[in-house]
């Protein structure tokens, strides 16, 4: 996965946010609600381990700027990133902490990152990944009930999120588990509406970040 080295095989602020949607439905699953609150024009992003990214449609172009906690060899200033890219401002949260360093900075061109600097980071790279995508969603699905995922069902769940274009049945259906022997019984399943909830606030972004280019 080149991704979190090249910002040239990074697709679109579309794809990104698609991706951080995907992973916040599952987290909701699990009675996890996202770290930061999506909105129409910003997404902020923390693993909690230490990365987090900040995805800016606010500007005349979007901003992705990244601060990857693995990147020790990538320590870049604001002055750094203001220089490679342009005026922009201090986003949160990074603001309340103005001397640490970022891994990585880019604004998207309406084809691809560019002007870039620095790297991308696996932040970023794992949720435009599919199979860290789902990986993590079965991980997600598994923490609520045992029982086995629809991979179909959860493709078919990423491909609509990606269009911006799903809907309750399709949500159902990649949350469901099936048991692992026909004779068992699930006591209780994940809630499909936990996850509709979720994606249904990161729509606004959505629709904002695929405007800046739709097909990549």
């Amino acid at each position: 996965m080149s991704e979190h080295k090249d910002w040239a095989a990074l697709p679109s602020p579309g794809l990104v946010a698609a991706g951080l949607a995907f992973q916040a439905a599952f987290s909701a699953v699990m009675d996890v609600p996202p770290r930061y609150a999506p909105e129409p024009e910003r997404a902020v992003y923390g693993d909690g381990g230490g990365s987090s990214f900040v995805l800016a449609l606010d500007g005349t172009a979007p901003v992705l700027v990244t601060r990857d906690r693995d990147e020790f060899d990538v320590q870049l200033s604001f002055e750094e990133i203001r220089a490679a890219l342009g005026p922009m401002e201090f986003f949160e949260p990074f603001n309340g902490e103005p001397d640490r360093y970022f891994s990585g900075a880019a604004r998207w061109d309406g084809a691809s990152w560019a002007p870039a600097i620095g790297v991308p980071g696996r932040v970023v790279a794992h949720l435009v990944d599919d199979e860290h995508l789902l990986a993590e969603a079965d991980i997600a699905l598994g923490e609520v009930a045992e029982g086995e995922s629809d991979r179909e069902a959860l493709v078919a769940l990423l491909t609509a999120v990606r269009a911006g274009a799903w809907d309750r049945e399709t949500v159902g259906a990649a949350v469901r588990l099936v048991p692992y022997e026909e004779d068992d019984v699930l006591e209780a399943g994940p809630d499909p509406d936990a996850a509709l909830d979720v994606l249904d606030r990161y729509s606004p972004l959505l629709s904002r970040a695929m405007a800046a280019h739709p097909e990549r």
